[in-house]
């Protein structure tokens, strides 16, 4: 599970905090949304071997993308 908290998006990115599954603390993601790519990402300390977390925020946000308007947050859940 990860939450995406601030969502912001432009023509080209779209990107957001991200917080782990019993984090505390937040990293960051940016998706470049032409590539499908994730451009750059940072995750909490300890956390940084979460390679499943980045990659199900990053196809969560190029899913968003698509929306007119983005909520605050949204919980990514997958088993």
């Amino acid at each position: 599970m990860v939450k995406l908290k601030n969502l912001k998006k432009n023509n080209t990115t779209i990107e957001s905090d991200i917080i782990p599954e019993d984090s505390a603390n937040s990293g960051h993601i940016v998706v470049d949304l032409d590539q499908g790519t994730t451009i750059d990402y940072s995750l909490p300390e300890g956390y940084e071997w979460c390679m499943n977390h980045v990659n199900h925020a990053k196809n969560k946000l190029i899913e968003l993308a698509k929306e007119e308007h983005l909520s605050e947050q949204y919980l990514v859940m997958w088993y």
